[in-house]
């Protein structure tokens, strides 16, 4: 409290202070004014949050603040501004209060004025703040009163109410930021004219009022601005640019003058050594000019100052001086040799000049040459267009964006009570990436607040907004280093997730940033209890609606063979990818991925999206402007018509959502990239029981009656363990914890369970007529018109048990591989056979010899018993497991991938099982394979079905062998079936 009578001069004469609104010139206050003023009142009666006004740059901040003090009946005030021409510029208008008195909103008693201090030296002492004990006002800088700087004490607690911040899109400044953190007890107003910033940053607070810039200019409260574009040579020099600069501006600063107006020249430069010889220009051209930079002393730059605002200097040259906040009416006429980069300082730059508060003072007009310009600010300085209009439009445009985004985030409040650690966390300040895992839910999501974790990660920030229909978590991990065996050192790894929901349609849609499979599965599980499936791709590249004048940069193209070993995955790189799509390989291939380009609306927009349920763009974003895009994309996926423009994509399949899945089922693969990393897999609960994933099969494979699942077990000759796919569920694949364990380790040595790698890496299931399903999208195969059913060969099965297959008790049983053992061991041609039945195998029997015509022939032999005592053509059973191991095993054509098989089954392992050879030596076997070039290898793949009656073969088994041989010979080898006559 201040000591003596009726010295809290704001809050004794706030009656005195009447604003209203005018639109006679000098009379009562602007509407953006006004509303401004009443906005704070509202703001402050029931919330103490920082506000934030935007009034236009030059409408008249300075007579809001000061009238903030009346009708928040101010005791003490601090002024913050950002140098120190606006601390004194501020010191003038506050012990005045001429922009109040002399529009009739204040009527004070004779030699009544408010006692303003101003610190122009850093407080080092609380003496210092309490020598101003008496002032109504004080104006600082951040430079001199920040107690973000090392030697500055903070105002004690209480000495100030009110805190005004000039320009206070500068509060989250390391330097601004502590008058609000440091005087929680007073209230914050900040006034700016742009309430963004070029880094993103949001500026602390509400804001609570807004006044667009186009609505100024249509109450004419800004002059005319006009712009005289200089027409440069294409390779002129800068010295030449700036010679044509400085001559326009000498013309138009002498027809100002001609016209009786007191113009001044404002000239931008970009570097403080280039402003003096810049001045000399103007000197030599008849002109009063000087240049100012902050390598002056504070005594030498108001010296200039006064000689400008007195006439004795016609104008400056300076370096990012005299800027945002600073009132000189007669400033008119700009000269840039250097624009501003961004659009913030340009329209603060404009707005100095826009005033109409001068006298004899006519239109501004800016002078520069628009070729040597490329920024933010570039569609302003074009010649022809009506300035003063455009800079509202883009202004204001960018504003509403920002003001949409403020409101985005005011929807979204803190769920459970946080971690202490985690208190502070702002969710404005975080970018998560333009990825979206896309899903069709069966429920909306429910205990929501509840989540504590989200796979191995923890929970310790959670946010929701109602109206949105969206959740965002803050999560960590937190785990020794890979490297590390104790808990001694801990890593924290942190990660984004955020949920939104569309309840009309179903859809979820989830961005993180780990993009796991596992931990969208652990998050949906917890959500929706799992009942989500991923959205079909023929409904998900509906992304593109609407988009015109496609251009695609990459498009992958996925064999629809169940096993492709000439390109498994095609992708096309690079422009006009989707020109490089041919017309017959819609026969061959389905769509995989996209990523390009389109317009819409006349933007530019980059998308991609892939078959496996995701959507992405480029680079992150911030949570308002991704809650947009969800938006956009939800419209376009759920929109009733559908516009996508015709592109190479046309000529591929999308596959089609699986609905069923086919009863005919027959096999399952794995993924390519597990062909190509092959995991190392620990089998059961013994340490020392480790393999390879590629040595452990897919059996056993049964459809339940509903069609919305299967079973299949996964395993060596020991263990299996049972797993459950569910196309329509999150996760996909799970197991009961009482199956025998059987754990994938990844390369940096973390281990999940099967079924959870299996989240990651998707088998391919196929069916008897070698239709293709991953997930929840169905590809099938188009057939080529008049497929045989392949070579037949028919063997005498006298003496064989053809029911049986094998006998691991019996071996000299005459099975149907015991029978076919004989067969092969008597051919004299024969390099090597060996006997690869076990889990993982390429085939039963692996057959090598040197063909007459320089190849390099490898049989795969497949035998299965039959399903009846006799030979017959009508029995579908003993043929589709057959076609299945047929059409994975052609994947052995290439010769690498047939060598590193050979190598890894000859040789014993510490988890046991070892494929004998039969005939021939694992050496000599091996040194002919790698004597061979890839093109040298020759496959056959031999079905052995003693069940099946060459003569009697019905239609519905041709078909089923004629897709098989149809998929084998697509992928250059050939199929025989070993069958009884």
């Amino acid at each position: 409290m201040k000591s003596g009578a009726a010295l809290d001069f704001f809050h004794d004469n706030a009656q005195r202070f009447i604003f209203f609104e005018s639109e006679s010139p000098g009379v009562g206050l602007r509407r953006g004014q006004v509303g401004a003023l009443h906005a704070l009142a509202a703001h402050f009666c029931a919330d103490s949050e920082p506000a934030v006004v935007s009034l236009p740059t030059g409408y008249g901040k300075t007579a809001v603040m000061a009238g903030a003090c009346f009708t928040l009946r101010a005791r003490r005030v601090l002024v913050i501004v950002p140098t120190a021409a606006l601390r004194k510029q501020a010191m003038r208008s506050f012990r005045s209060l001429d922009v109040l008195v002399k529009h009739g909103t204040l009527q004070l008693e004779q030699g009544t004025l408010p006692e303003v201090a101003v610190i122009d030296a850093r407080v080092t002492r609380t003496e210092d703040w309490l020598a101003h004990s008496n002032a109504d006002v004080v104006v600082a800088t951040p430079h001199a009163a920040s107690p973000e700087l090392p030697d500055v004490v903070a105002p004690p607690d209480g000495f100030f109410d009110l805190v005004l911040m000039d320009e206070g899109h500068h509060a989250p400044a390391r330097t601004w930021e502590p008058f609000i953190r440091i005087l929680p007890r007073a209230r914050h107003a900040l006034f700016t004219a742009t309430p963004y910033r070029l880094d993103g940053v949001k500026l602390p607070g509400r804001l609570v009022f807004y006044y667009p810039l186009k609505r100024a200019v249509e109450e004419n409260a800004f002059g005319k601005v006009n712009f005289e574009s200089v027409a440069i040579p294409q390779y002129a020099s800068r010295e030449e640019i700036d010679d044509a600069l400085v001559a326009r501006a000498a013309q138009i600063f002498a027809r100002d003058r001609a016209m009786g107006y007191e113009h001044r020249l404002l000239i931008r430069c970009g570097r403080i050594d280039a402003s003096g010889p810049l001045a000399g220009k103007y000197v030599a051209a008849g002109l009063r000019v000087e240049s100012v930079s902050s390598k002056l002393s504070p005594r030498a730059v108001e010296a200039i100052e006064t000689r400008l605002r007195e006439g004795e200097l016609d104008g400056i040259v300076c370096v990012d001086m005299f800027g945002e906040g600073y009132d000189f009416p007669q400033l008119k006429v700009a000269v840039l040799h250097d624009a501003h980069r961004s659009l913030v300082p340009t329209l603060q730059f404009i707005g100095r000049f826009a005033r109409t508060n001068g006298v004899r003072t006519g239109d501004a007009t800016f002078i520069a040459a628009p070729q040597e310009l490329e920024s933010e600010s570039d569609e302003l300085y074009k010649s022809g267009l009506q300035w003063d209009l455009l800079i509202a439009n883009v202004a204001d445009a960018r504003q509403q964006l920002a003001l949409r985004a403020e409101e985005h985030l005011r929807s979204f409040e803190e769920g459970r009570r946080p971690s202490a650690d985690y208190d502070s966390v702002d969710a404005r300040y975080l970018l998560l990436p333009q990825h979206i895992a896309a899903y069709v839910a069966q429920q909306p999501p429910a205990g929501a607040n509840e989540l504590e974790k989200i796979g191995p990660l923890e929970v310790v920030k959670h946010w929701e907004s109602h109206e949105r229909n969206a959740h965002l978590y803050l999560a960590r991990e937190l785990d020794a280093p890979v490297w590390s065996r104790g808990r001694d050192i801990i890593d924290a790894k942190h990660d984004l997730f955020l949920v939104k929901y569309f309840p009309d349609t179903q859809i979820l849609f989830i961005t993180t940033t780990q993009r796991k499979e596992r931990v969208y599965s652990s998050l949906v599980e917890q959500l929706v209890g799992g009942n989500v499936s991923t959205i079909p791709f023929a409904r998900l590249r509906k992304v593109l609606n609407g988009l015109e004048q496609q251009e695609f940069f990459s498009i992958g193209l996925r064999n629809t063979s169940p096993v492709a070993t000439t390109e498994s995955y095609r992708i096309v790189a690079g422009s006009q990818a989707d020109r490089g799509v041919r017309d017959t390989d819609g026969a061959t291939y389905c769509q995989g991925h996209f990523f390009g380009r389109g317009e819409i609306d006349g933007e530019s927009e980059v998308i991609g999206a892939s078959s496996g349920g995701r959507v992405w763009s480029n680079g992150k974003t911030s949570l308002p402007d991704l809650l947009d895009w969800m938006d956009t994309l939800h419209a376009r996926i759920s929109a009733a018509v559908v516009s996508i423009g015709r592109s190479g994509l046309d000529r591929l399949p999308f596959g089609e959502g699986l609905t069923d899945i086919p009863l005919d089922t027959v096999a399952a693969d794995w993924s390519r990239d597990t062909y190509r990393g092959n995991p190392t897999v620990i089998v059961g609960d013994d340490e020392h029981r480790r393999g390879c994933a590629l040595d452990l099969s897919i059996t056993g494979i049964r459809v339940n009656e509903d069609r919305q699942s299967l079973e299949f077990l996964v395993g060596d000759d020991l263990i299996s363990r049972r797993i459950t796919f569910t196309p329509h569920r999150i996760p996909q694949y799970f197991a009961s914890p009482d199956q025998p364990s059987i754990f994938v380790e990844s390369r940096d040595g973390r281990r999940s369970r099967v079924e959870e790698w299996l989240n990651d890496e998707p088998l391919v299931f196929y069916t008897a007529h070698l239709n293709t399903f991953v997930g929840n999208t169905l590809n099938r195969r188009a057939q080529s018109q008049g497929a045989s059913i392949g070579r037949l060969e028919v063997l005498d099965w006298q003496g064989c048990e053809i029911r049986v297959e094998f006998d691991v008790r019996d071996d000299q049983r005459r099975t149907v591989q015991r029978h076919l053992r004989d067969h092969l061991l008597a051919e004299p041609d024969i390099d090597f056979v060996i006997y690869d039945h076990r889990s993982g195998e390429a085939a039963d029997f692996i057959v090598g010899k040197r063909s007459g015509d320089s190849r390099y022939d490898i049989g795969l032999f497949h035998c299965k018993g039959a399903g009846g005592p006799r030979a017959s053509g009508e029995r579908v059973d003993d043929v589709y497991e057959l076609v299945g191991q047929a059409v994975k095993s052609v994947r052995y054509q290439v010769l690498d991938e047939f060598v590193r098989h050979v190598k890894r089954r000859t040789q014993a392992n510490r988890g046991g099982g070892l494929s004998p050879f039969l005939r021939g030596t694992r050496d000599e076997a091996i040194a002919v394979l790698e004597s061979l070039q890839p093109i040298d290898l020759r496959l056959t793949v031999n079905c052995v079905q003693p069940g099946l009656s060459a003569a009697a073969l019905d239609a519905r088994l041709r078909m089923i062998m004629a897709a098989a041989n149809d998929s084998v010979a697509a992928q250059q080898s050939s199929l025989s079936w070993m069958v009884s006559a």
